[in-house]
């Protein structure tokens, strides 16, 4: 089932969760009632842009079903192959927008089923020629890649599929088709999103622009609406951030005292040092736990679960996503072996009840494929969702889509150097029932790194809020042309693949 609102603990009553942005900032939707159950509101920490539409079946903020995060994307491709035919279909390429719409550009592709799909990227990777490039207006992180393995990927003349969990002004999509098409011109674009939320004027300006260019650009979204928005949102919007920066909660107690910005995430998973001394502390209970082939999660002195690192068995011609192309081919040999994968991980996990599988950035649709197929091994409640480098604010209200947030530093070594990266609604926050009692953390290898394993990396974060911590990592795909990629390597304490400590 998919989950749409928050119900609240007192009255049992069934709350949007966009209501308490909508009550404070004067923001409004308008559209049919299906917006309500796929969007929530929250409130940036952006000055181009006050508000967040959060979906819910996107898998990126919200932890949800994966059959429902996948579900959406597969159907918008079905969708998508019927108003192009078989004939052009097989002819399309299908190009997502990293961070968020990596994964449903991929599941988009996965209902198309003919196509290849790419996703543009923010990771340089040396080596690989840049087929284009783009930029996100209003985005806190604006530069796109496209770095496909096989140059001739994007140089074709059938259809183009561009996918983005919303449109709003469109401009993204404008600025993609633009540099495109200057160098790859074609006849048909077709821009698929889980909803439209642009003005008339906006739609006006996107039909207009492909006229001037001389292509056809057809839509399809799951609903359409728009959003209506104050004046002043923007300066509303940040005085709003500021109050409620300076009376955060912590994700443990709930209670309200002063946290600055860039500490909350370590407050919120109980200090910083904790994390780490458990890991380093507990060495020797998770050998031994290892040894003796037992399920039951390893602790450290303060009672909290060490990570467990577990080898997935990911099969070595399929590549961790599109970042350099994914074919349909890569998807029958994923498809084939994801079986095998969630019985490895279902194993460690016996007697959980509540399961998260938390991807990682752009690392979106391996983590909701193995959480799908987790989900058909087990009589676990597994949701999905993924990190993100998106700053917003959490408040631990059942009216707001972000209710907790977690802090860290990032892993993947960026082209744009350190900086915090987030992972929303992981942490109970003051409601015990949304509470994880396993979580397994799926990052690539680029991304295993000594800062994923630091003191404050997400590893240590994570811990305070689960009673079971999982990491598998998927080998990072890198064209055989390109140049060495490897980031240096995190540190290993047991022999043992499948059961190691991390």
């Amino acid at each position: 089932m998919t989950t749409t609102a928050e119900e609240t603990k007192e009255t049992g009553a069934v709350v949007w969760t966009g209501e308490w942005v909508a009550q404070r900032l004067g923001v409004s939707l308008s559209g049919g009632p299906e917006l309500s159950r796929l969007l929530g509101l929250a409130l940036r920490r952006n000055p181009k842009r006050a508000h967040l539409l959060v979906s819910n079946v996107l898998g990126k903020h919200v932890p949800q079903r994966p059959v429902a995060v996948h579900g959406a994307g597969l159907g918008l491709g079905r969708r998508v192959r019927e108003l192009l035919g078989d004939q052009d279909a097989a002819r399309a390429v299908v190009l997502g927008y990293a961070e968020t719409a990596t994964g449903l550009g991929h599941s988009v592709a996965d209902g198309l089923a003919l196509a290849p799909y790419l996703h543009s990227t923010r990771r340089l990777v040396e080596g690989v020629a840049q087929a284009g490039g783009f930029e996100e207006e209003h985005s806190h992180a604006t530069s796109h890649l496209l770095l496909p393995e096989d140059p001739s990927l994007l140089a074709g003349d059938g259809p183009l599929v561009l996918v983005d969990d919303e449109f709003s002004t469109g401009r993204t999509v404008l600025n993609t088709i633009k540099a495109l098409h200057a160098r790859f011109p074609r006849e048909r674009y077709v821009v698929v999103a889980l909803v439209d939320m642009r003005s008339e004027a906006d739609r006006n300006h996107l039909d207009k622009f492909a006229a001037d260019l001389g292509a056809r650009v057809d839509l399809i979204s799951l609903a359409a609406g728009g959003v209506q928005l104050p004046a002043d949102v923007l300066e509303r919007g940040q005085a709003l951030v500021a109050a409620h920066l300076d009376t955060a909660p912590t994700e443990e107690s709930g209670v309200s005292r002063t946290v600055a910005a860039s500490a909350e995430g370590a407050a919120s998973g109980g200090g910083p040092a904790s994390g780490g001394a458990a890991t380093r502390a507990g060495i020797a209970a998770r050998a031994g736990a290892a040894a003796s082939g037992s399920t039951a999660a390893a602790v450290g002195p303060t009672n909290r679960p060490l990570p467990e690192r577990i080898d997935l068995g990911w099969p070595a011609s399929v590549p961790d996503g599109g970042r350099h192309g994914f074919t349909p081919e890569h998807r029958a040999l994923l498809e084939a072996a994801l079986p095998g994968m969630a019985a490895r991980v279902a194993d460690r996990l016996a007697g959980a009840r509540r399961v998260l599988v938390l991807g990682n950035e752009e690392l979106m649709y391996a983590p909701l494929r193995l959480a799908g197929a987790l989900d058909d091994a087990t009589p676990a409640e597994v949701c999905f969702s993924t990190t993100t480098r998106s700053p917003v604010l959490a408040v631990d209200d059942p009216g707001y889509a972000i209710r907790t947030r977690l802090t860290f530093p990032a892993h993947d070594r960026p082209a744009d150097g350190p900086g915090e990266r987030y992972a929303y609604n992981v942490a109970p926050g003051t409601d015990p029932r949304r509470r994880f009692d396993a979580i397994v953390a799926v990052t690539d290898s680029h991304g295993d790194t000594p800062e994923l394993h630091g003191p404050d990396g997400l590893l240590a974060q994570l811990t305070p809020h689960t009673d079971r911590l999982l990491l598998a990592v998927v080998p990072s795909y890198t064209p055989a042309y390109a140049l060495p990629q490897t980031p240096e390597p995190a540190p290993q304490s047991t022999p043992d693949a499948t059961q190691r400590q991390v």
